[in-house]
């Protein structure tokens, strides 16, 4: 009898320290398939990683502030790109392509990376708002948020700093 106990109690052992179980079940005459486990999600799009860019406008010499400014540009201009979704649809292919200048207001921290979500402040379009499908707007906030929220700048013991940004989109 003092066996038979010790056996239940090892057995119970051996169980607990076993993975959890998983119920399956086949209907007599059914082979049991192996459960199926769902693919992985799709990666999304690589995120924009900015290279540490100067404050170039708290620079006191006018060359080493030109050249940061030329190397913030150089860094929008080659990452902005008129979006797609702006772009006329086959269900509507005479929506007029928007094209202009939009102001984007950005604030940077002490740390040198940008308060998110960068804030369009005013477009300059070549037409009026109205003209244009809500959606290619949308689309060209996106753009000019997506490329300006991925800037970092060099740190500051300024408590933040404020610009206001001019993204030109061209439809090519």
């Amino acid at each position: 009898m003092k066996n038979w106990i010790i056996g239940l109690v090892l057995a119970g052992c051996g169980l607990l320290a076993a993975r959890p179980a998983r119920a399956q079940y086949a209907a007599p005459g059914f082979p049991m398939l192996p459960q199926r486990r769902e693919p992985p999600p799709a990666p999304g799009p690589a995120k924009l990683v900015s290279p540490v860019l100067p404050r170039f406008w708290h620079e006191p010499d006018p060359e080493r502030q030109s050249a940061g400014r030329n190397k913030f540009f150089d860094f929008v201009s080659a990452q902005a790109k008129f979006p797609e979704a702006a772009r006329p649809t086959a269900a509507q292919p005479n929506a007029l392509l928007p094209t202009g200048r939009l102001l984007v207001s950005i604030q940077v921290r002490p740390d040198g990376s940008v308060r998110q979500p960068p804030r369009v402040t005013k477009r300059e379009l070549a037409q009026p708002e109205s003209a244009y499908l809500p959606t290619a707007l949308h689309a060209l906030d996106a753009e000019a948020q997506r490329v300006l929220g991925a800037l970092r700048f060099v740190r500051s013991k300024a408590a933040q700093d404020s610009l206001l940004v001019p993204i030109r989109f061209i439809a090519e």
